[in-house]
C-alpha cells in the first residue's frame, strides 16, 4: 500500500513536470513597461491627492479650522468695538461735545450759495 502511494505520487510529479515542458514563455506586448510606469505614476498622484482630501475632510481638522476662524473673528470684533468706544470717549471728553471736535478740525459744512434771497 505504501509503495502504491509513492508510485502514484511519482506519476503525478512526472505529469506536472511534463506539462511544464510544453509551456512556452509569455510574450510581453509592445510598450508594456512604459504604460506600466505611467499607470503607476497616475496612481501615486491620485493617492497623494486622496491623502490631502482625506486630511482636509477629517472632523478634527474641520472643527479646528472653524474654531480658529471664530477666535479670529471674535478678536477682530472686540478690537473694533474697543477702538470705536475709545474714539467716541475721546470726542466727548474734549470740552464735552462733538461740536468742539468739528471746530478744531474745521469740519463744518460750507456752501457756495447763500440761504438768503438777494434783491435783484
Amino acid at each position: 500500500m505504501l509503495m502504491e502511494h509513492l508510485h502514484n505520487q511519482e506519476l503525478q510529479i512526472e505529469e506536472v513536470i511534463n506539462s511544464l515542458q510544453h509551456i512556452s514563455r509569455a510574450e510581453v506586448p509592445p510598450f508594456f513597461y512604459t504604460r506600466l510606469l505611467v499607470r503607476m505614476q497616475k496612481t501615486k498622484e491620485q493617492t497623494f491627492m486622496l491623502q490631502i482630501i482625506g486630511i482636509l475632510t477629517r472632523p478634527a481638522f474641520a472643527i479646528g479650522t472653524l474654531s480658529l476662524f471664530v477666535i479670529l473673528n471674535t478678536v477682530a470684533i472686540t478690537t473694533v468695538l474697543k477702538d470705536s468706544k475709545g474714539v467716541s470717549e475721546h470726542l466727548t471728553s474734549n470740552d464735552g461735545s462733538l461740536q468742539t471736535f468739528v471746530k478744531e478740525y474745521d469740519l463744518s459744512v460750507s456752501t457756495l450759495y447763500s440761504d438768503t434771497k438777494t434783491n435783484e
